[in-house]
């Protein structure tokens, strides 16, 4: 909940900003450090930030660009899952199954 408060204020903030430009009042320069200081240091556009204000998942069209996943991604995206090996002695060597005990033998498993 906090990350998406947190996500919710850098989009206000860049949507302000964008909207301040037009202002006689307000230094271009600073408007160009509130809308690039995102793409610093999160490696993020303004409008990433609106696209996780709406997902609710972290969003970077630099990072998509680079490895060609998603725009926006999940918390668990790209995480291996790996099936547990379950092995057992044989004659002078070590099998291992995705299942235990495939032969029902009852042997016991190495560990």
């Amino acid at each position: 909940m906090q990350k998406a408060k947190h996500t919710i204020l850098k989009a206000s903030t860049v949507i302000l900003s964008l909207g301040l430009s037009a202002c006689t009042g307000v230094e271009p320069a600073m408007v160009f450090l509130a809308t690039t200081s995102g793409v610093v240091m999160d490696d993020k556009l303004p409008t990433d930030y609106i696209a996780e204000a709406y997902t609710g998942e972290d969003c970077s069209y630099i990072r998509q660009l680079d490895d060609g996943g998603p725009l926006c991604r999940s918390a668990d995206y790209g995480k291996v899952v790996e099936q547990p090996l379950y092995c057992y002695n044989t004659l002078g060597t070590v099998n291992c199954y995705t299942r235990p005990d495939p032969y029902g033998n009852g042997q016991t498993p190495v560990q």
